[in-house]
Order: structure tokens, then sequence, then C-alpha cells
């Protein structure tokens, strides 16, 4: 069964697919301090209303498995995101359109920009995280099609 997204999510469209995932992990002084490998899939469920994005990478020595559920109006706008881990509880994050090709989460002390390549071969993100109200860079990725 082959779902159409509801127009709202009509701008997360390119990001669906599989993905080869790679990148590194900065300490709070910028050196790197682990790689990453693994996989994010992107799949839009059934009815189109919300995009799953499963997460199994390793950071490190570190696995690393994330279920995400994208979509639904955000209060201060974008979608919602919600995020299942190791966790006791979800993570609430916000993502929003701040270009044509670039998303921006915003989260507890985190955010990232998600840069959609022109030709959608790959994606890349920076991810920083908030340490004594100063923003670090915290990692750097790229998301290769599979």
């Amino acid at each position: 069964m082959n779902a159409t997204p509801v127009s709202h999510l009509e701008p997360l469209v390119p990001v669906l697919g599989d993905y080869r995932t790679s990148g590194v992990v900065y300490d709070e002084a910028g050196a790197v301090s682990a790689e990453i490998s693994g996989t994010d899939v992107y799949t839009l469920l059934p009815g189109g209303h919300w995009i799953a994005h499963e997460v199994d990478v390793v950071m490190g020595d570190q696995p690393a498995l994330v279920h995400e559920l994208i979509g639904g109006s955000h209060p201060l706008g974008g979608w919602q995101m919600h995020a299942f881990d190791a966790a006791e509880s979800p993570g609430l994050m916000r993502l929003t359109l701040e270009d044509e090709d670039v998303l921006l989460l915003h989260g507890d002390g985190i955010r990232s920009w998600l840069r959609l390549n022109a030709d959608r071969g790959h994606m890349t993100a920076r991810w920083e995280r908030d340490v004594d109200g100063r923003w670090l860079t915290w990692m750097d990725m790229r998301f290769d099609r599979s």
C-alpha cells in the first residue's frame, strides 16, 4: 500500500527514503571524539499524516536506536517530532522549513540543520548542543541514499 502525503507534509517528501549514515561527534573542545555509522530510514505511514524515522547507528562503540514520528502541526509552527529511544519518556521536538532545502530541528538544548542536496542523492546535518548558554557543534553527519 502506497500512502500519499497530506499537503502539510509535502515539503518533507524529499527526505523519504533509505540512507547510509556517516559522521563524527565532537567533544566540548571541538575535537572529534567518535565516528558515526549506520542507517536512517524515513517512511510515510498509512494515511499520509506521519513519517516514521528509524535510526540505527553506532556512535563510537555505542549503538543508538531511535524511532521518531514526524507530522502534525507544532503549536509554534512546523511539525511535531516525537523521539523514542532508551529514555523513559519520548522527546518532543519541532521541525521547521527554513529554506527550500533546509530543515531546522529544535529540541531541548539541541538544534540541527538538515540540508537536502540539490540532486537529492544525499543530505547533511550539523547538530549543536547548548553548553552553559553557548551553542557548540556536537555532530556533523552525512546521509547517502541507499
